[in-house]
C-alpha cells in the first residue's frame, strides 16, 4: 500500500511538473506569436478594439581588439570591451473598432546605437536610455490581398534589415547590412501578398542614411537631411515552401524546404527644394544635389534544420556642388551566410560579407585617407533556443574578424557601422587585423 501511494504521488508530481514545464512553453511561445503576428511583413490588418504589447531586450558583453600599424597611435588602448542593452524594445499594436485599419507603435530604449543631433561625429554616440521612435504607422487591409500602410516604417529595400532584430542570426546582423541599410522613414506605401508573390512600393522622404550626416528616423518635413522625393520597391517570389518559413533565418529540424528570391531598388534625390542638403569638405563644398540609387537580389533556402542565404547590394551616389562641381562613386556589397541545427536548440551558423568601395573614392569622404578599397568579414558561431522553435528567449555567441584594413571604416558619413561592435581602431588610429567576440542573451515576452 506504502509503495502505492509513493507511486501515485510521484506520477501526481511528475504530471504537475512536466504539465507547469508546457505551460512555460506555451507562454513563451505565446509572447513570440503576438510579436511575430505584429510584425508580419503581410501587414494584413483585423478588426477590434484590443491593445497588444510586446517587450523585445538584449544585453550584450563585446571584446574587440585590433593590431595597430606601424606609426598609429593606439600604445596600449588597442582592447575595447564591456557590457550593453543595444536594443529594448516596446511593441503596441491594435485595431480600430468597426475597421479592417490597425496602428503599430514601437520605441527603443536601447539608444546604444544612436547618434544625437550634437555629436555628429565619428565615436559620438548616446546611449542614454531616452526612448527612440521606431515605428509609427497604420495598416488598412483594402481586402485579402492588398494594404495600404502610412506613418514611419523600416525601408523594404534591404531583406536582411527587415528581419526583426529577434529573428536575426547570431548576435548581430551583418556588417554589410549595417553599412547600406536604409534605416526608417515617413511615407505612404501600398503592399501586396499572396501565396507566392509579395509586393511593396513606397514612396518617402527617404532613408535615415545619407552623405550628409546623421539623422534621427522621426525628423521633421524641413530637415536637410530629408529627400525631396524617394522611391523603393521590392519584389519577392516564393518559388516553394511558405511565407512563415522567411520570418527568420533559422530552419528548425524537421522543417519542410523552401525557397524565396528576391530584390528591389531605390532612387531618392535632394537638393531641389528647402532646405539645402548641406556642405561637404573641398573639393565639393555646398552641395546643390544628390541623387543615390541602390539596388539589391537576394535568395534564401531552407531545409531540414538547415539553411543558406545570400544578397547582393549595389549603391550609388552623384553629387553636385553650386560651384558646379560633381563626385560620383559606387559601392557593393555582397553577404554569403549558412546555418545548422545540431540538436533541437543548438544552432551554428558562419557568414562572411565583404563593402566594395569605389576605387575612384576621394575626398571628401574619411575612408580616402586608406588605401584599403573593400572591408571583408568572416564570423563564426551559434544560438541556443532555451525553448525548441521559439526565439522567446536566446543566447548567442559569435566571434568576427576583420579580414582587411578597417581604419576609417567608422567614419564614413552615410553609415552607421556601430551597430555591430567593429570598432576600425577610431578615425585617428591604423589597424591591420580586427578582432571581435560578442555574447548576447535575447528575450521577447
Amino acid at each position: 500500500m506504502k509503495k502505492a501511494i509513493t507511486t501515485i504521488a510521484l506520477v501526481t508530481m511528475s504530471g504537475s511538473a512536466l504539465a507547469q514545464s508546457g505551460l512555460d512553453i506555451d507562454r513563451a511561445y505565446a509572447a513570440e506569436l503576438r510579436a511575430d503576428a505584429n510584425t508580419r511583413s503581410s501587414l494584413l490588418g483585423t478588426s477590434g478594439s484590443a491593445l497588444d504589447m510586446s517587450i523585445f531586450t538584449q544585453f550584450r558583453y563585446t571584446y574587440n581588439t585590433v593590431d595597430e600599424i606601424a606609426g598609429a597611435v593606439l600604445g596600449d588602448a588597442e582592447d575595447t570591451l564591456g557590457f550593453s542593452a543595444p536594443r529594448t524594445q516596446i511593441r503596441l499594436s491594435g485595431g480600430v473598432e468597426g475597421t479592417d485599419i490597425t496602428g503599430h507603435v514601437s520605441f527603443d530604449f536601447g539608444g546604444a546605437f544612436d547618434h544625437s543631433a550634437s555629436s555628429q561625429t565619428p565615436g559620438g554616440l548616446t546611449g542614454d536610455g531616452g526612448a527612440t521612435l521606431r515605428t509609427a504607422y497604420g495598416a488598412w487591409a483594402l481586402d485579402d490581398n492588398w494594404t495600404f500602410i502610412f506613418g514611419q516604417i523600416q525601408n523594404p529595400l534591404s531583406f536582411e534589415g527587415n528581419v526583426a532584430p529577434e529573428h536575426s542570426q547570431g548576435v548581430e546582423r551583418s556588417l554589410t547590412n549595417s553599412f547600406f541599410d536604409m534605416g526608417y522613414s515617413q511615407g505612404i506605401a501600398l503592399n501586396y501578398t499572396d501565396d507566392e508573390w509579395k509586393f511593396t512600393a513606397f514612396l518617402s522622404d527617404g532613408p535615415a542614411v545619407n552623405v550628409v550626416g546623421f539623422s534621427t528616423s522621426n525628423s521633421y518635413y524641413t530637415s536637410p537631411a530629408e529627400a525631396d522625393i524617394s522611391l523603393t520597391g521590392r519584389l519577392d517570389w516564393l518559388v516553394s515552401g511558405n511565407w512563415d518559413q522567411f520570418d527568420d533565418f533559422a530552419s528548425w529540424n524537421g522543417s519542410n524546404d523552401g525557397f524565396r528570391v528576391g530584390g528591389g531598388i531605390h532612387w531618392s534625390q535632394m537638393g531641389n527644394s528647402n532646405p539645402t542638403p548641406g556642405v561637404l569638405g573641398p573639393p565639393v563644398g555646398a552641395i546643390d544635389s544628390i541623387t543615390a540609387t541602390s539596388w539589391t537580389v537576394d535568395a534564401q533556402y531552407e531545409s531540414d534544420g538547415w539553411g543558406l542565404f545570400a544578397s547582393y547590394t549595389s549603391m550609388n551616389v552623384d553629387i553636385n556642388s553650386i560651384a558646379g562641381g560633381s563626385f560620383d562613386m559606387t559601392m557593393n556589397g555582397i553577404v554569403l551566410q549558412g546555418n545548422l541545427f545540431f540538436t533541437d536548440q543548438f544552432e551554428a551558423f558562419a557568414r562572411y560579407d565583404i563593402i566594395m568601395l569605389d576605387d575612384d573614392t576621394a575626398a571628401p569622404f574619411p575612408l580616402a585617407a586608406t588605401d584599403e578599397d573593400q572591408y571583408s568579414m568572416f564570423t563564426v558561431g551559434f544560438n541556443y533556443y532555451l525553448v525548441p522553435e521559439s526565439h522567446a528567449a536566446r543566447f548567442s555567441m559569435d566571434v568576427g574578424f576583420g579580414l582587411d584594413d578597417t581604419t576609417g571604416l567608422d567614419t564614413m558619413l552615410f553609415t552607421d557601422v556601430s551597430t555591430t561592435g567593429f570598432t576600425g581602431g577610431g578615425a585617428s588610429a591604423g589597424v591591420e587585423d580586427e578582432l571581435m567576440i560578442r555574447g548576447q542573451f535575447s528575450l521577447l515576452f
